[in-house]
């Protein structure tokens, strides 16, 4: 029995939903996605920045059964992930916007990221897994993937660290 519905089956084969998602897996890890239009990968997108490992990663992914722990085991321990964040005037002039990525990117923590750390560096975080959503309170342990997000009235430690409006989509 074929466990895959036609239309997951006809998404999956598509070459260009691999790359779509070994794209998006990227730019999690880098900050930019070697096409730096994840949501238009078509004419009116960017180019690849290294057209030849966006098809290396998508048929590795594929040749891997399609496990995204694989994939981001792959590029974390790549070279390129694992390079450190110190400029080069000779590279810099070369390449200032780094689309090569000759360094690594500095990034700013999310909100999320600066309170779990807080919560775990404090020894105070809740590591209970699953469960209701809570409202993020000074007093509240949990960590923020359990906060509650209202599309009405966002959070003020959110907001203060840009965390999106809840009323619109994201890529």
């Amino acid at each position: 029995i074929d466990p895959w519905h036609p239309v997951a089956r006809a998404i999956v084969t598509h070459p260009l939903a691999m790359r779509v998602i070994v794209n998006r897996v990227w730019k999690g890890h880098f900050g930019a996605g070697l096409v730096n239009t994840p949501s238009n990968f078509g004419k009116l997108g960017e180019t690849p920045t290294n057209p030849e490992l966006l098809e290396y990663l998508a048929q590795s992914f594929i040749d891997g059964g399609y496990s995204i722990k694989a994939l981001h085991r792959q590029i974390m321990l790549s070279r390129v992930y694992q390079l450190a964040s110190s400029d080069s005037a000779v590279n810099t002039a070369r390449d200032a916007g780094n689309r090569l990525y000759w360094r690594a990117n500095r990034r700013r923590l999310s909100a999320e990221q600066i309170r779990d750390s807080v919560l775990a560096v404090s020894g105070a975080v809740d590591p209970t897994m699953g469960g209701p959503s809570v409202v993020l309170t000074p007093a509240e342990t949990r960590r923020t993937v359990y906060g509650k997000v209202s599309r009405y009235k966002l959070d003020p430690f959110l907001q203060l660290f840009d965390f999106p409006a809840a009323t619109i989509s994201a890529e």
